[in-house]
């Protein structure tokens, strides 16, 4: 992937900061193979990372003794270093919560800013998510595909209504997106795909990474988790642990949305 990049007078290169929610699991490898292709992808540009999670950050201090900065840290940090211009590329799926604190915190920050989107920003980034669905779909057709995503109270829900209802035109009903916070639950799930006539089942995290949420919420052993209700219905389910940024054909729409930013103006809310 080729991209004309902003030149800046201290190191020639624009730093990127890769800015997550963060992990404090072994999912955390994900983000060294995100890494790795933005390195590939955008030679000689420094690359940082940022976590936007303030509980990911305290339990890895408890754990480690070191907190990772946050974005406004990271910038501070290179402003201290002699940059004047980064681009800050969000890792989050939606543009939600944490990255709408993101672009406040960055808009404040003492460097200028280019912004790259979150995974679903554009109609190609919905066309190429479906595509990576389609990819990794059962190969049985007897056996449906359940991502269940982080869900959120911000109007940015909307993204996954929508990705939804591009899902059930695309895959009748195969295929079907769930929410941790949100509808539908396990159980209208369930009955949805046994009136349909399945009876197997594969359970994916429609994250970034298959962290917490999915050994706990996904498919951990709790009488509440997304498991263990699919299989007190009668379901047979496999989890699969993998997040999305384990897929090239997902990291690539990051690196698109990097390039992007690379060619933005730079952020400015007056």
């Amino acid at each position: 992937m080729t991209a004309q990049v902003n030149q800046t007078a201290e190191d020639g290169k624009t730093p990127i900061i890769l800015a997550a929610s963060g992990t404090a699991t072994a999912a955390a490898d994900t983000y060294q193979r995100i890494e790795a292709s933005c390195r590939q992808a955008f030679p000689g540009h420094p690359i940082h990372w940022a976590y936007s999670s303030r509980a990911i950050r305290r339990r890895i201090q408890a754990r480690t003794g070191e907190t990772p900065p946050t974005p406004t840290k990271r910038l501070d940090q290179l402003y201290h270093s002699g940059c004047r211009r980064a681009v800050v590329q969000s890792l989050h799926l939606i543009c939600g919560i944490e990255f709408h604190h993101l672009v406040w915190e960055a808009a404040r920050g003492p460097v200028e800013i280019q912004l790259g989107l979150p995974l679903l920003s554009t109609p190609e980034d919905f066309e190429n998510l479906l595509g990576w669905i389609a990819a990794v779909q059962p190969p049985e057709s007897d056996e449906a595909l359940v991502l269940v995503g982080h869900g959120t109270d911000h109007p940015a829900w909307m993204t996954y209504a929508l990705l939804a209802r591009m899902m059930t035109s695309r895959f009748d009903g195969r295929i079907v997106l769930g929410q941790v916070k949100g509808d539908p639950s396990p159980k209208v799930v369930a009955d949805r795909l046994l009136t349909a006539g399945y009876r197997r089942v594969v359970l994916r995290p429609l994250m970034l990474v298959a962290g917490a949420h999915f050994m706990e919420d996904i498919a951990g052993v709790q009488a509440d988790s997304w498991k263990t209700q699919l299989s007190q219905r009668g379901l047979t389910v496999k989890p699969v642990a993998e997040g999305l940024g384990a897929h090239p054909a997902v990291i690539e729409i990051f690196m698109r949305h990097i390039a992007a930013a690379m060619q933005s103006r730079p952020l400015d809310l007056e």
